[in-house]
């Protein structure tokens, strides 16, 4: 299995810039096509019930300038950051709200290249991953703020749970696997579920070996930490690049109200996290 192309968002400042870059080092590997995209949705004025007609044409112009000028800027750091890749690479930027525009644009795509959601960008200009997790047929590569270390040549961690969130995420992430140095394949279980969960990651162990992947496998015992840190520290004592794991394998609501492993893990991984849904 090799990726033929990934789709990469493309905003504003240094964190874009190392995106693009992973992209297009993930895409080397298979001389996969790099699509680049940026959308900005116009804000809303706020409407004055004493303005006339055209003074409201004139500030709805405004804020449709400001948004094009967005993506233009977008579209400029794109085209510097893909360097010697610009002949596998196109551009693709729109006015739009960009959580729709990703997934329309994944129709083109085998996975989607992401920031994690920031709180002080507007979804008007940044799209959230866990929407697009929902609405998207395909699996996303969410890429940390300040990346340390990227997925390629770097230990991985597989964060099993057997669903088929899990065996999706999996499936979509074996290019990359194939690129890590090891697999680990872990399950956070209580103690008395360490049997059954070992033959579950041993059984998709085998499955990556076929695919000529190193793994390995293992439990971890559960201690009352949300699963999500466990896993994490994890990764940061295997010195990890990449945690794989499914997304929202319980209902997005009840993650968002009771925590969950998926939204702890968009919320706070430090590496590269490959989630799918």
């Amino acid at each position: 299995m090799r990726l033929a192309s990934l789709l990469v968002y493309v905003d504003e400042g240094p964190e874009a810039t190392a995106r693009v870059a992973l992209a297009c080092s993930i895409a080397a590997l298979s001389k996969a096509h790099v699509i680049g995209l940026a959308a900005s949705m116009p804000e809303a004025p706020q409407i004055d019930p004493y303005a006339g007609g055209a003074m409201l044409g004139e500030m709805l112009g405004l804020f449709r300038d400001i948004a094009e000028a967005d993506v233009s800027r977008a579209q400029t750091l794109f085209e510097e950051a893909v360097g010697g890749y610009a002949e596998q690479a196109e551009w693709r930027g729109q006015v739009g709200y960009p959580s729709d525009l990703v997934v329309q644009a994944l129709r083109a795509a085998d996975i989607a290249v992401l920031g994690r959601r920031d709180p002080v960008r507007s979804p008007a200009r940044s799209p959230d991953p866990a929407d697009v997790l929902m609405a998207a047929g395909r699996a996303l590569l969410v890429v940390p703020p300040q990346l340390a270390k990227g997925p390629i040549g770097t230990p991985a961690v597989v964060a099993w749970k057997d669903c088929r969130e899990a065996q999706r995420a999996v499936a979509a992430a074996l290019p990359i696997l194939a690129a890590s140095s090891t697999v680990h394949l872990i399950e956070v279980c209580a103690a008395e579920q360490a049997d059954e969960a070992r033959h579950r990651v041993d059984d998709v162990a085998v499955f990556l070996r076929r695919h000529g992947i190193v793994a390995s496998a293992q439990t971890v015992k559960g201690d009352g930490r949300p699963r999500a840190d466990q896993i994490i520290e994890f990764a940061q004592d295997h010195g990890a690049g990449l945690i794989v794991a499914g997304g929202y394998g319980h209902a997005r609501l009840r993650e968002w109200v009771m925590g969950g492993v998926t939204h702890g893990l968009l919320d706070r991984s430090p590496v590269c996290l490959l989630l799918s849904h």
